[in-house]
C-alpha cells in the first residue's frame, strides 16, 4: 500500500518569500486553518492561523515585512507518494499531526489526512 493510491486534499500553499498578509487572505479565500510554505513548490513549513495571531499579531510585527519564512512552523513531515501508506499513518499519529504534505519528485503534489490515510488501510487490508 502506498500513499499515491489514496485521494489527496487539494493543497493550499505559498512561497516563503510571500507577505504575511497575503497569506492570511489565502487563508480566508480558501477557507481553511494552515497553508504549507514551500520553496520552489517544495514544502518547507506549515502557517495556521493560530501561527498568524500568536507569532505576528499577539508580538504586535510589522505586517509589511513579516514574510511567511518568519512566521512558520518548521521543519514538518512530508512524504513521497510512493511511500509506505501504513508507516506514513503511524509516522503521523506519532508526530501528532492531522495531515502531511505529499510530494513527488520532491514538488508539492497534495495533502493526506488521518482519515483518509486510515480509510485507505482499511479499504485495501485483506478480508477475513
Amino acid at each position: 500500500m502506498i500513499i499515491k493510491n489514496c485521494n489527496l486534499i487539494k493543497v493550499v500553499s505559498c512561497d516563503k518569500k510571500e507577505g504575511i498578509v497575503d497569506v492570511a487572505k489565502k487563508l480566508k479565500r480558501n477557507k481553511v486553518r494552515h497553508i504549507i510554505v514551500t520553496d520552489n513548490n517544495k514544502p518547507m513549513g506549515l502557517i495556521s492561523t493560530t501561527d498568524i495571531n500568536n507569532r505576528v499579531v499577539a508580538m504586535n510585527k510589522d505586517l509589511k515585512k513579516t514574510k511567511a519564512e518568519d512566521v512558520m512552523t518548521s521543519p514538518i513531515l512530508t512524504k513521497d507518494a510512493n511511500d509506505s501508506l501504513p508507516q506514513a499513518y503511524m509516522e503521523m499519529i506519532k508526530a501528532n499531526v492531522f495531515s502531511c504534505p505529499i510530494t513527488k519528485n520532491n514538488k508539492l503534489i497534495g495533502v493526506l489526512d488521518l482519515k483518509e490515510a486510515m480509510n485507505c488501510i482499511v479499504k485495501n487490508s485483506p478480508s477475513k
